[in-house]
């Protein structure tokens, strides 16, 4: 028993030095390598219990999905731990993963991955299993490097193989109609009675104005707070409130954040924006207020960062971050009396 728990601790020792070697064989002996270590890790380790695929991927199931099937052109919401061969967590979209590592944050969101199948913007192993999961699924897969890359003969993500914990949380067949649902969702249960005033975009005054409306054109300082309908505050420039979420920067100036009123010429240019300037939501919800005048306002993605989101770079394990594309956003903006 002794001697096996030896040879087990040498081989997980051993793998990433080979690895590495292998990296500098004539290109045509290194995948072959690469499928013997694994293979190798696979039988001594896990004692040859997991499944495998014609592609190299091995793979086992840790939680079986009973809900819809993923289709190669749906979007899905995923969660997913990166592990070396080691086991070691390498990055995740876990809360209590960075609790453990000690690296979690308030101003994370901690929420589920958004990816597009068939877009060539997935690794070409896990778009691969996801294809045959269904919504609450999960999955460990032993990626083989060769199957880390976005794109059939394209550069590898990974120079060894990385073991995923992969869970297929939802699948979208049509995001628009996802987004509207969850949209009166949140209406019916926070705001219910409220109608839209347009597609995908609602309004509610909290605290009305007893000043003069805002002239069109004009330059107002306002307050805010943003939210994720999951109520995650991802931005504010109050500063109490900043300190209440924890999410409070030092080096951020708490002041009014300064807003056009678009003038009616503008509201004809559907699609104006400027770059630094507010989102079309956050404008369409301070057009008509009042001084004095508290609002909140949720609103579809078209009004908001649409597909493409609004990325953030962070350092260390986690791997969210920003806010995703096709996320619904909620407001709640102050415009101070007139003095």
């Amino acid at each position: 028993m002794k001697k096996t728990f030896i040879f087990w601790i040498a081989l997980l020792v051993a793998l990433p030095v080979v690895f590495s070697t292998c990296a500098r064989m004539p290109d045509e002996n290194v995948e072959e390598a690469h499928r013997k270590m694994l293979e190798a890790h696979v039988k001594v380790i896990h004692l040859d219990t997991l499944q495998k695929t014609e592609s190299g991927l091995y793979y086992a199931v840790l939680k079986k999905g009973t809900g819809g099937m993923n289709t190669d052109s749906a979007i899905v919401f995923v969660r997913e731990t990166i592990r070396d061969l080691q086991y070691d967590i390498k990055a995740s979209t876990e809360e209590d993963v960075a609790k453990q590592l000690g690296t979690f944050r308030y101003a994370n969101a901690y929420i589920p991955l958004l990816w597009r199948m068939g877009t060539q913007t997935i690794l070409r192993g896990l778009e691969e299993m996801l294809l045959v999961m269904r919504e609450g699924e999960i999955r460990r897969i032993w990626l083989p490097y060769w199957m880390s890359s976005y794109s059939e003969g394209g550069t590898a993500e990974h120079t060894s193989a990385m073991v995923y914990d992969l869970e297929l949380v939802k699948v979208i067949h049509n995001m628009d109609t996802y987004q509207t649902d969850t949209l009166e969702s949140f209406r019916d249960k926070y705001y219910p009675g409220v109608d839209s005033l347009e597609k995908g975009f609602y309004k509610v005054t909290i605290v009305p104005g007893t000043g003069d409306t805002l002239k069109r054109g004009a330059s107002i300082g306002t307050y805010y707070v943003g939210k994720f309908l999951n109520g995650h505050v991802f931005d504010t420039n109050v500063a109490d409130t900043a300190l209440k979420y924890r999410i409070h920067n030092d080096q951020k100036h708490y002041e009014l954040f300064q807003v056009v009123v678009p003038t009616e010429e503008d509201d004809d240019k559907k699609d104006k924006e400027e770059e630094g300037s507010a989102i079309k939501g956050f404008i369409k919800c301070v057009t008509d207020m009042k001084y004095g005048e508290q609002a909140i306002c949720f609103f579809h993605s078209d009004y908001g960062y649409k597909e493409e989101g609004k990325p953030e770079s962070i350092g260390g394990t986690y791997l969210g971050g920003g806010i995703p594309g096709y996320t619904p956003l909620f407001f709640w903006i102050s415009i101070p009396p007139k003095e």
